[in-house]
């Protein structure tokens, strides 16, 4: 008997021992989880910087800059009010012209895309439901829309145009004001591929087939009325980018050639691509169209000045980056440097550069180039 209650304490004592152990790990973890909570802004803010872009000095750049984009993330970026507005797939980030960040706003967005006016940014979740605006300040409002965005526009004075599928249509157009309050909708029988604002409305491009053929018709709205106001004959490429000009006719660059109307849909003039379109840019009134050839291992620059002039046309024996129009100067970026030019083809400026990278944008005196998952600032003086 005395042996048996030996055993019998013994299994209680093992039994306690038990539960005060396992009484101190749950304490333990409850203790850890108080702690990680009442720090939860220092960790995150931690990771994210971790995952954000970030300044670096740069000991091979005189101006000091560089910016490192992690991971290579697919990022957008352009200059809002001489703020830089970096958009990365969880990310808004703000920085000032010297690399300094001022703010970073966290967005849920898959598939986010950026638009950007002289104030402000449009971010959408392309495939998504969801939009916002945002200033360097703060984010001006959120909104959702009923089906999926397919593209949106911001004007120059902030209002934004959002095209969505539709249900019982090929896509829904809602244009919304500076408050994001809707103030026009237009269910579309022709899908949508560009929008460009005008005075009181837009114009706004769709896309067809005839006899086998893509072909892109640009039609015009008031926001104050409901029928079409003007609609062009059919031209026969996929429209790229439309721009409403301040005489109220149109600029439209296609895939395979441009083209400009005059304020009644009417055609002035066609110009057709000798080369395969590799990208352009609008700006003032003037557009610059990037071709490359690949066999002959050539780029082809195409200048428009105004409907009723030729585009100037600058040959180069490789194949080109890009292109940037600024303060009536087209920039282009080319290996090992960025030439500007006039829009009647004159070389103006040559800048040396080291690396390689894909895109540049400009704000004040500095060149900023983009990279796979860096930017870098030279300064124009001396060009």
């Amino acid at each position: 008997m005395a042996n048996l209650s030996d055993v019998l304490q013994a299994r209680q004592r093992r039994k306690r021992r038990k539960q005060i152990i396992a009484g101190l790990v749950i304490a333990a973890a409850v203790l850890a989880a108080l702690l990680i909570y009442s720090k939860r802004e220092q960790i995150f803010s931690g990771l994210e910087k971790i995952s954000s872009p970030h300044s670096n000095l740069n000991a091979e750049n005189d101006n000091g800059f560089l910016l490192r984009v992690s991971g290579g993330v697919d990022y957008h970026a352009e200059f809002v009010n001489h703020h830089l507005f970096i958009l990365c797939d969880k990310y808004l980030y703000i920085y000032d012209m010297d690399g300094t960040l001022l703010d970073s706003r966290q967005h849920a967005y898959s598939n986010a895309v950026m638009q950007t006016n002289q104030n402000k940014a449009l971010t959408y979740s392309l495939n998504g439901t969801h939009f916002r605006m945002d200033t360097q300040k703060k984010m001006l409002y959120e909104n959702q829309t009923e089906q999926p965005i397919l593209f949106a526009v911001l004007s120059n004075d902030g209002k934004a145009a959002v095209v969505t599928e539709s249900e019982t249509y090929a896509c829904r157009l809602m244009v919304f004001d500076t408050n994001g309050k809707v103030i026009y909708t237009r269910d579309c029988v022709e899908r949508l591929t560009d929008l460009s604002f005008t005075d009181n409305g837009c114009l706004f491009s769709t896309i067809g087939a005839e006899n086998g053929q893509l072909i892109t018709v640009i039609q015009s709205v008031r926001f104050d009325k409901s029928d079409i106001q003007w609609a062009t004959a059919p031209l026969a490429t996929l429209c790229m980018h439309v721009y409403a000009l301040k005489n109220g006719g149109a600029f439209v660059i296609g895939d395979t050639q441009a083209a400009y109307y005059d304020n009644t849909g009417a055609l002035i003039n066609t110009y057709d691509y000798a080369g395969t379109l590799l990208d352009f840019d609008f700006a003032e009134e003037k557009g610059a169209v990037l071709l490359k050839n690949e066999e002959r291992r050539q780029s082809v620059m195409l200048l428009f000045s105004d409907a009723a002039s030729a585009p100037a046309s600058v040959i180069f024996d490789n194949i080109c980056k890009t292109v940037k129009i600024q303060d009536n100067t087209v920039y282009l970026l080319d290996a090992g440097k960025i030439i500007g030019y006039s829009f009647n083809g004159t070389e103006l400026s040559v800048l040396g550069i080291q690396d390689a990278y894909e895109k540049i944008l400009r704000s004040g005196k500095y060149f900023y180039l983009l990279g796979y998952d860096r930017i870098e600032r030279v300064s124009s003086d001396g060009t």
